[in-house]
């Protein structure tokens, strides 16, 4: 067996690729965490996504995972919250204010600390709105709790208990190029927040935080070294582990070839990561 005791991964794109509507995780994407965890190993879902989807990963699996979510602003370990970084509220509305009158965006949301996803409404016209209803309940197990509401989301933004900000730049594949351009431009206007794109998204953390900064303080806390772990994501918020955990970096073939430039391997499924985990086992049975 390899000297992996850490698997680190995204979820959209990655453990959940392909969708199953109703599994959430494929079945050799599960067998192969059901063997990995029950040998001893640990998994860790390093996610823009909030606590929520940590909690139903556990539940599917049945087995314990910690989490790294909101893009690092909050780290758990055996269900405790070990650190979190919520944005200063002023610096956080002001930002948006400015960036709203900036750029059009089709959806702004927050994250926060008690509630799991608000989007606000006041920006969404009945198109968008009925849209994004239709978006969500085709979601089938991947759905998540939203609520969409102008006076939750601004009531949120005066709390000081904001994780993440998420503004969606449109749904065709133009906008993700103009995701990851607004991305290069905001990385440079706003230094004391981290701004990362994924697909036609854009995600805005705490100064600090990153998928790379959650993970390196989880192997401290852990006091795992950072040969024992495997990153795996595919997106360009995993861009920041590729770049810290670079020799065990694994990036998802269907991903951008400006993401997949960072890793330093390529794979077709999760689950492709048991022929690096247990090398001389799959190669005594390639039908396991």
């Amino acid at each position: 067996m390899n000297t992996a005791k850490v698997i680190a991964t995204d979820l959209d794109g990655t453990l959940f690729y392909p969708r199953k509507r109703f599994k959430m995780i494929p079945s050799d994407s599960r067998k192969f965490l059901e063997r990995f965890i029950d040998d001893g190993g640990r998994l860790v879902i390093v996610s823009g996504r909030n606590r929520y989807f940590g909690e139903k990963v556990e539940r599917n699996l049945k087995r314990h995972v910690d989490v790294v979510g909101c893009n690092g602003a909050f780290v758990t370990c055996n269900g405790m919250v070990i650190q979190e970084k919520c944005f200063p509220t002023d610096e956080l509305k002001q930002m948006l204010k400015e960036v709203r009158r900036e750029y059009h965006f089709m959806v702004a949301s927050l994250f926060c600390r008690h509630r799991n996803f608000v989007i606000d409404s006041g920006i969404m016209n009945w198109r968008t709105l009925l849209g994004y209803r239709m978006y969500q309940f085709m979601q089938g197990v991947y759905r998540e709790p939203v609520q969409i509401s102008d006076k939750l989301f601004y009531e949120e933004l005066e709390k000081g208990e904001v994780y993440k900000v998420l503004l969606i730049t449109g749904i065709m594949p133009k906008y993700k190029e103009i995701a990851r351009q607004i991305t290069e431009t905001l990385t440079k206007t706003y230094p004391n927040m981290v701004f990362a794109w994924s697909n036609q998204a854009i995600e805005i953390t705490p100064k600090g935080c990153s998928k790379s900064s959650g993970l390196a303080f989880y192997l401290d806390y852990n006091k795992i070294s950072s040969d024992n772990i495997l990153v795996v994501g595919d997106s360009g918020n995993d861009i920041s582990m590729f770049q810290a955990f670079q020799p065990t970096s694994f990036c998802m073939a269907h991903s951008s070839p400006d993401v997949q430039k960072h890793a330093a391997h390529i794979i077709q499924r999760f689950s492709d990561l048991k022929e690096y985990i247990y090398p001389s086992v799959e190669k005594n049975n390639p039908q396991d």
